[in-house]
């Protein structure tokens, strides 16, 4: 029986759903790795059970389950074959990937009649009051550039991808709000922008930008050559793309992007070999800049598919996941490095307590990239996109490559579904495809399928925007 609280708030004005969905996002900036799991799923658990379930989340439970599966022969076939998987990862890895469809089922669970724009204006309330505790851990440092100003986020990178995403969805506003409070939506672009510099995730940023200006540049020529209209009624795109190419190209030489991307070029296949044949000789490795990235993609596509199954990969939590590193590598290098230089353990000592984990490292890591040590994102060798292919093969890309696909269709469909009679400038949706392609490139570039940071606010948009119950349609038409 509903307490007399949760009726008083059904008969009010507020929506109930919106408080958890709120909470939802809270999660993603909390400086704890594991915070945004407990969260969501003590959210999850109260939403299943008191709201009523949405027709709109049964395709998702499909895809929930044939991921589940997928990943759990590809364990199966590790554990009988290789005899290198254990149920530890393979618990880790469920975590950890799993996780973004159950946000996006309790996201679609949550919305009914929702205003999304309330969201949307709470999330960016939160990117205000993140961005004025940068600037006083900036001040403290003395430096206004660096891995410091992490906010509430537990890192900086963490933070500069949500501030990329507050880019994108003010740009939606600026170009779909009825309202046109272009003032301060352009006030509050430029602030996210100055986030991303300050936060100093340089990828990130330059991701950003290949994303907008091809997203301008296809929607100028849709406009002009596909629907044959006057380029003067669409002059805000053409200057909205040579606004954003300035920019990028002052961000670029007042950063150090440009180096880094030159060091990338310098990754050529017989620096590759050398490093290879270094590697069977050091310790370790260090590779700056790229260099880790771009070893990482080099022998998991031309020489681990010889030695794996690659048709169902090598197993979960086996590879460069972000399970595996809490298996296997976080266990090692960094518990060395937090038990010797912080707690000032004897060698001794670390090495029983480390050693206890190295049976746990796999045998292909270990052959390929175990050796390679990291101080940042740009040389780190671990993506999604690698662990994926690795860890579940060909079959695993082909599910993520389905999945993403449905992901567009579902917002195209939606714009139908809202369409007016005559042609606007821009969907909304059109900004919300975008977050999903920030996505795939962030996977590109790091484990951020396995970022709740990243996920969650991600998801939240995009299935509050497609959802096709009639509530949030009429709404979001009204809106």
């Amino acid at each position: 029986m509903k307490s007399k609280i949760f009726k008083y708030l059904e008969d009010s004005s507020i929506n109930l759903r919106l408080v958890p969905l709120c909470l939802v996002l809270v999660s993603s900036f909390l400086p704890r790795t594991y915070l945004p799991y407990i969260l969501v799923v003590i959210i999850g658990i109260f939403s299943f059970i008191y709201f009523r379930r949405n027709p709109a989340e049964k395709p998702f439970v499909y895809f929930l389950v044939a991921i589940f599966v997928l990943s759990a022969v590809s364990w199966l076939y590790n554990f009988f074959v290789y005899h290198d998987a254990d149920i530890l990862g393979l618990a880790i890895w469920w975590l950890t990937n799993l996780f973004p469809f159950f946000v996006i089922l309790l996201i679609i669970r949550l919305d009914d009649n929702v205003d999304k724009d309330k969201l949307v204006d709470f999330y960016r309330y939160i990117l205000l009051i993140e961005f004025l505790i940068i600037i006083i851990q900036s001040a403290q440092e003395n430096v206004f550039y660096g891995d410091h100003a992490s906010g509430t986020c537990y890192d900086a990178h963490v933070l500069a991808v949500h501030f990329s995403i507050g880019i994108i969805l003010t740009l939606g506003r600026i170009f779909t709000d009825k309202n046109k409070r272009y003032g301060i939506n352009f006030l509050v672009l430029f602030i996210f922008y100055t986030g991303t510099i300050i936060t100093a995730f340089k990828a990130n940023t330059v991701f950003l930008f290949i994303i907008l200006i091809v997203f301008f540049l296809y929607q100028l020529i849709k406009k002009i050559v596909i629907y044959k209209k006057s380029i003067r009624k669409y002059l805000i795109i053409l200057i909205s793309l040579l606004l954003i190419i300035v920019v990028g190209l002052i961000t670029l030489t007042q950063t150090y992007m440009l180096r880094d991307m030159k060091a990338a070029t310098e990754m050529t296949t017989d620096k590759i070999s050398t490093i290879q044949e270094e590697y069977d000789t050091e310790n370790w490795i260090s590779l700056e800049r790229w260099g880790g990235k771009i070893y990482a993609y080099y022998v998991s596509f031309l020489k681990v598919p010889a030695e794996i199954n690659f048709v169902s990969g090598y197993g979960p939590a086996t590879y460069t996941s972000r399970a595996a590193q809490y298996r296997m590598r976080k266990m090692t290098y960094y518990a060395e490095k937090i038990l010797g230089d912080r707690f000032g353990l004897p060698e001794e000592k670390v090495a029983d307590i480390t050693g206890y984990f190295e049976p746990r490292i796999s045998r292909i890591y270990d052959k390929y990239l175990f050796k390679i040590r990291f101080n940042s994102t740009i040389n780190a060798p671990l993506t999604s996109v690698i662990s994926i292919w690795v860890e579940l093969g060909i079959l695993g890309i082909a599910f993520f490559i389905f999945f993403f696909v449905y992901l567009f269709l579902r917002l195209k469909r939606a714009n139908k579904l809202r369409g007016s009679p005559q042609q606007p400038l821009f969907y909304e949706n059109d900004f919300y495809a975008l977050l999903i392609v920030l996505l795939i490139f962030n996977m590109f570039y790091y484990n951020y399928w396995e970022y709740p940071e990243m996920v969650i606010p991600v998801m939240t948009f995009i299935f509050l925007t497609s959802n096709y119950n009639k509530g949030s349609i009429i709404l979001n038409k009204n809106s």
